[in-house]
């Protein structure tokens, strides 16, 4: 075997490895905000289609901005309900009012409008990612957090392929 084709191979197998440890949080990307990947909290009201407030007892109540995607604008300042705002926040309050969620931090957990950023979990599935899927949002990302840019960006282009909501034609 030559020596081009030796490297090629190392290379390949420590992609794999660490693209497996990424995905499944072990090795040396587990900790990132690890002691605060399991808060659970209450759904108290959602105010559009990527935005919720959530309680936890004895806690302040916290607006919460869903990383990862945007959902069309219903509540913007001098901003017009763009097309399927209302349908992205409708779902957002059919699966999210008074539900017990589990927020997933990223690398930084809030934004210079003082909003804790998260990937919104309820039960085993990414609230986040079920947007993308139903086409009620776009995936947008702001480094550093893109954790899951991949899981979301793959359920954008299955709605796009299926044209769903914002992707109709």
């Amino acid at each position: 075997m030559n020596k081009k084709l030796s490297i090629i191979i190392v290379a390949l197998v420590a992609i794999v490895v660490f693209g497996f440890q990424y995905l499944n949080h072990t090795g040396p990307f587990a900790d990132i905000n690890s002691e605060q990947n399991g808060d659970t909290y209450t759904v108290k009201r959602v105010v559009d289609g990527d935005t919720i407030i959530v309680s936890k007892a004895g806690k302040e109540d916290e607006r919460v901005r869903l990383i990862g995607v945007d959902t069309p604008e219903t509540v913007k300042p001098n901003t017009p309900v763009q097309p399927y705002g209302k349908e992205a926040s409708d779902f957002t309050k059919k699966h999210l009012t008074n539900q017990t969620v589990r927020l997933e931090y990223d690398r930084e957990k809030t934004d210079r409008y003082g909003r804790t950023l998260a990937y919104v979990w309820l039960g085993d599935d990414m609230f986040n990612v079920m947007l993308a899927k139903e086409g009620l949002a776009r995936a947008k990302f702001y480094a550093p957090n893109d954790k899951y840019r991949i899981l979301i960006e793959q359920a954008q282009k299955e709605a796009q392929k299926k044209q769903l909501n914002i992707w109709e034609r």
